[in-house]
């Protein structure tokens, strides 16, 4: 059976395609996006206990790759922003974990995070314009700082109107 084009350069960039689509995940049918940040906050629960610089360095380096492979992926298909590359919903839900350590706080990160990502107020619709592999981890970075804020105080004020 004769391989056509597409397909051959999608198994020679395989590896940054998988790297991408946080490990195929991106290539389910539907809510891509959705299953990514689930996928950032499945992942985060194993490392929400480590101390906040070792979290840190870990998004710094996932950013790093995020940047790296969105890029690559993107023009690999002459694709802006390919439904399929998630790592920058990945990358975006474990800043909006940042220092978290409740379930509750997860949750909540978990679903403003995907309002903001999916709505993108200002100024994260801005951060698309940005080009190549960088616009394309931006925007969620940006929805994942807005997050973790918004999540801090919500749960601040909670604690505030509980008299904790």
């Amino acid at each position: 059976m004769k391989k056509n084009c597409k397909t051959l350069h999608f198994e020679k960039n395989f590896f940054w395609i998988f790297l991408s689509s946080g490990a195929l995940i991106g290539f389910l049918p539907f809510c891509p996006g959705t299953f990514g940040a689930l996928e950032g906050a499945l992942f985060f629960w194993f490392f929400k206990t480590y101390p906040l610089s070792y979290q840190f360095l870990i998004i710094i380096l996932f950013f790093i790759i995020g940047i790296i492979s969105a890029h690559l992926t993107s023009n690999i298909l002459n694709d802006k922003d390919p439904d399929f590359v998630i790592i920058d919903e990945i990358v975006g839900m474990w800043i909006s974990l940042l220092g978290k350590k409740i379930l509750i706080e997860i949750i909540l990160a978990f679903i403003l995070f995907r309002l903001i990502d999916i709505k993108k107020p200002f100024p994260i619709k801005k951060m698309e314009n940005i080009p190549g592999g960088l616009g394309i981890m931006m925007d969620d970075v940006i929805a994942g700082i807005l997050t973790n804020i918004c999540v801090i105080f919500i749960i601040t004020g909670f604690k505030i109107c509980m008299g904790h």
